[in-house]
């Protein structure tokens, strides 16, 4: 039994994200829930890579995880309702699935890559989604998985390597000074944020104004090279794991006013809400509600943004 200190101290640090994240009340669609969540430990899953998955793969997954479920809307997305690591399982090592949040898997589905087709992962370290667009497209086509940071290869190589996603290949430069020597089919802008839909829920601090700022212009600046990198009637897919309306709705409405990109609507069986009109005393000019939001409440995972532009 825990000590009363203890309990005083646990506390208090369940409590720390209702606090930072008393900005986003307004727009958070089961405030309750949330904070509920918030004391809870996310949902471990997994993404089945059938680029290596060997026959009987359920039945290998279910003898190291008896009470795996398989996700409704994503076939290959396998909760595991386990606390064991799901890293040090034989079929992580052997590259037959990878392990990814499940709201992380959205906005691959969303940028629906198929065989033959080029297409970019701007920022792409450290290669979940790469991993995930090459084995859409049955590793056939062309997967450019390029990453700003050095230091961030070295983990992009290991996933690619280990999940046989021999259609990635892995460029270093800025995204937003990609030469534009290559046009693409598909580009996914999984960009730079402040990452509060990823923070420990126990540990969370929201982005100060500066921060968010600076954030948004380079997400901005990613999506206007983007642009320019897209083929006529091509794709492209913006996404953050982070709440706040700067890094999201804001950069679409700058990014709209900006290029010649215009906004689909997504559809999707995962659970969700969509973008917002309005945030504090900002109106967004365009249809907010084309792009769609996920809570961390929504499936026990991180929380995540996501809109789709076409060219």
């Amino acid at each position: 039994m825990e000590s009363r200190n203890q309990a005083r101290k646990n506390s208090q640090t369940y409590n720390k994200p209702r606090s930072a994240v008393q900005r986003y009340k307004q727009i958070i669609d089961n405030w309750k829930q949330f904070q509920k969540e918030c004391d809870r430990q996310e949902r471990k899953t997994v993404r089945k890579n059938p680029i290596k998955s060997s026959e009987g793969f359920e039945q290998k997954l279910e003898n190291d995880f008896p009470d795996a479920e398989q996700a409704d809307w994503n076939s290959n997305i396998y909760r595991l309702n386990s606390e064991k690591s799901a890293g040090k399982s034989m079929l992580h090592w052997l590259g037959e699935y990878y392990v990814q949040e499940e709201s992380a898997a959205l906005p691959v589905q969303v940028l629906d890559p198929e065989p033959g087709e080029k297409v970019l992962d701007m920022c792409a370290a450290p290669g979940g989604k790469t991993t995930q667009i090459a084995s859409k497209m049955n590793n056939k086509g062309t997967v450019i998985a390029n990453d700003k940071n050095p230091k961030r290869l070295k983990s992009l190589h290991a996933n690619i390597y280990r999940t046989g996603s021999t259609a990635a290949n892995v460029v270093n430069y800025d995204g937003r000074r990609i030469p534009k020597k290559v046009k693409y089919d598909k580009i996914l802008v999984d960009a730079p944020c402040s990452g509060e839909g990823n923070n420990s829920r126990r540990n969370f601090k929201s982005a100060s104004e500066h921060e968010l700022k600076t954030l948004s212009n380079i997400q901005q600046k990613l999506l206007e090279n983007a642009e320019k990198l897209l083929k006529k009637d091509g794709r492209i897919v913006y996404s953050t794991c982070t709440f706040a309306p700067e890094e999201n709705e804001l950069v679409v409405e700058k990014t709209l006013e900006n290029t010649d990109l215009a906004l689909e609507n997504i559809e999707s069986d995962i659970e969700h809400v969509r973008g917002v009109n309005e945030f504090q005393d900002t109106e967004f000019g365009f249809e907010a509600s084309k792009t769609v939001r996920v809570y961390p409440h929504h499936m026990r995972s991180g929380g995540i943004y996501v809109a789709k532009f076409t060219k």
